[in-house]
């Protein structure tokens, strides 16, 4: 055992004699072993391993809705907070909740095929609902549907007074298609449909396997898809549809052929974009329900 040793010194003069020293010597017995121990437990609170806290990964969808202050733009009726729960109901569990979040999200962002200050933003969160690919077949298609409509705002028939806007949101979603390639070039048919309709309206594809996989489309055995491809193609080639192509999908569709005679002075290549979106609509709807 260690001993700690503390001595205490006493000095005696006496006349005549020398000096008398006394030394008294007392043993602390312990200290030591006290100081031993609460080193060792030093020692093992750091060798301790450190517990981490996981944080769960935010999703791109939360990433682009927090990047926006939804107050402060104006949508549909208003400020636009009420777009991200919307949003977030979208992306959440099958339920009434969240088609009636889809049906209500078209009103802040696109109502009536007017186009509102936080139209712009929501392009990037709506694009994100697309990609991903975890969600259900029906959410992608019909927010791509969305972003359809948004990418269509420039063609005749939607609010004039909009132009500088309308703009705006081409140039945007004409930006988002290469973040789509994935999407069109292997997500579900109803959600290529829907992205094919929104390269035809932007004017671009997604990339050139984009353009590839379009041309490959004109071979459908599905003479709707056929033909709306066959006009994607020439639109975002940069060619001029030729107008029996125009009007071929008016064949198996009435309010298409209503839509060509209400715009037939309009050019092939604006007519034929208006027909592709109008098409992709029937289409994706026809499919989904068979699926039913």
């Amino acid at each position: 055992m260690l001993r700690g040793v503390v001595t205490n010194s006493t000095v005696t003069d006496v006349p005549g004699r020398c000096h008398d020293a006394r030394v008294d010597t007392v043993e602390v017995v312990g200290e030591a072993e006290a100081v031993t121990a609460e080193r060792e437990t030093v020692e093992s609170e750091i060798a301790a391993p450190v517990v981490r806290r996981t944080i769960p990964p935010v999703s791109e969808v939360e990433a682009e809705l927090g990047a926006v202050d939804w107050q402060a733009l104006q949508g549909a009726f208003g400020p636009a907070d009420a777009f991200p729960p919307l949003v977030r109901a979208v992306v959440g569990p099958e339920g009434p909740e969240r088609d009636e979040a889809l049906d209500l999200l078209w009103q802040v962002v696109n109502h009536d095929g007017a186009l509102y200050e936080a139209s712009l933003p929501a392009l990037r969160v709506l694009a994100a609902v697309v990609r991903d690919e975890g969600l259900a077949e029906e959410v992608r298609s019909g927010v791509a549907l969305l972003l359809l409509t948004m990418g269509a705002a420039h063609l005749p028939g939607e609010p004039a007074e909009q132009v500088d806007l309308q703009l705006e949101v081409l140039l945007a979603a004409q930006e988002l298609l290469p973040g789509l390639d994935a999407a069109f070039l292997g997500g579900p048919r109803t959600l290529q449909v829907a992205l094919l309709a929104f390269q035809a309206v932007t004017g671009e594809a997604t990339s050139f396997a984009g353009r590839a996989a379009i041309a490959r489309l004109v071979a459908s055995e599905d003479p709707l898809l056929a033909a709306i491809a066959s006009l994607a193609f020439d639109l975002v080639s940069g060619a001029v549809p030729a107008r029996g192509a125009v009007h071929r999908p008016g064949v198996l569709d009435e309010d298409i052929r209503e839509l060509i005679e209400d715009y037939a002075d309009l050019t092939d290549v604006t007519l034929a974009g208006m027909v592709v979106s109008e098409t992709a609509f029937a289409l994706v709807d026809r499919m989904l329900t068979a699926e039913e």
